[in-house]
């Protein structure tokens, strides 16, 4: 990203006391740019990139940021000769410039490392479904859970080369409910009586945080049913046998 697309997208960057805008330029280079660190010759030639007044002592003004007072956090460390966004005023700038909160993903939802060596939209959706969970998005987890187990069960299907028998006479797949019918009732595999079990009672759960109006998830409603989950997606997964599927 070039300084001056970053600039346009602060409001009102023009109107900035001097001293606020080396608060941004320090971010820009460290945090857009990626840079480890900041000097104030940088800080001097972002001022003459974008033909703006300077501020008047630039090293001065990191320096004096730096310190810790009793009335306020410093702006910035120093490390290594370089000036670097103190990590709470870091936190400030991205909210002032709505920068999505990073999710810092877990497995309390699943294991994760379950969709190891299956396949990359099959990972970034059961990251979804994990993450929903971790920020207390219920009706959006258990959304993203069904389709996850859609996908799994067509993909059984067709590793075993037989997706036709989980094919309307227009070439489209069944609906998920027929799906695990077809499933439970194919005889290419063997599927544990839990995983059997448990999956018309996770399409439920699906089912309703979609398509009912008047139903909120919560989180009781989904950690009752995570050991099923758990089950059924190992089963899932094993079947298919993602790293010997080409």
């Amino acid at each position: 990203m070039t300084l001056n697309t970053f600039i346009h997208q602060i409001n009102d960057f023009d109107a900035f006391p001097a001293g606020s805008k080396i608060d941004y330029l320090v971010y820009y280079h460290t945090i857009v740019r990626g840079n480890e660190g900041i000097t104030p010759k940088n800080i001097e030639m972002y001022f003459d990139e974008l033909k703006t007044v300077k501020y008047s002592n630039i090293p001065q003004y990191l320096k004096n940021n730096t310190k810790k007072t009793k009335s306020k956090t410093p702006k910035f460390i120093l490390q290594k000769g370089t000036y670097h966004l103190e990590r709470s005023k870091k936190s400030e700038i991205d909210i002032f410039l709505n920068v999505p909160r990073e999710v810092v993903l877990t497995n309390n939802y699943f294991p994760l490392e379950l969709f190891n060596n299956t396949r990359g939209y099959l990972t970034t959706i059961s990251q979804q479904a994990a993450g929903c969970y971790d920020q207390g998005l219920y009706d959006a987890c258990s959304v993203m859970t069904r389709k996850l187990l859609e996908i799994l069960i067509i993909e059984v299907f067709e590793r075993h080369g037989i997706s036709v028998k989980v094919k309307n006479s227009s070439g489209n797949f069944y609906y998920l409910s027929d799906l695990i019918e077809a499933f439970k009732t194919e005889t290419s595999w063997n599927v544990g009586r839990n995983a059997k079990a448990s999956l018309s009672s996770l399409k439920k759960m699906g089912d309703l945080s979609a398509h009912n109006r008047r139903y909120i998830a919560r989180k009781s409603d989904i950690d009752n049913l995570k050991d099923d989950l758990r089950i059924v997606l190992e089963e899932l997964i094993h079947i298919v046998d993602y790293p010997n599927w080409k």
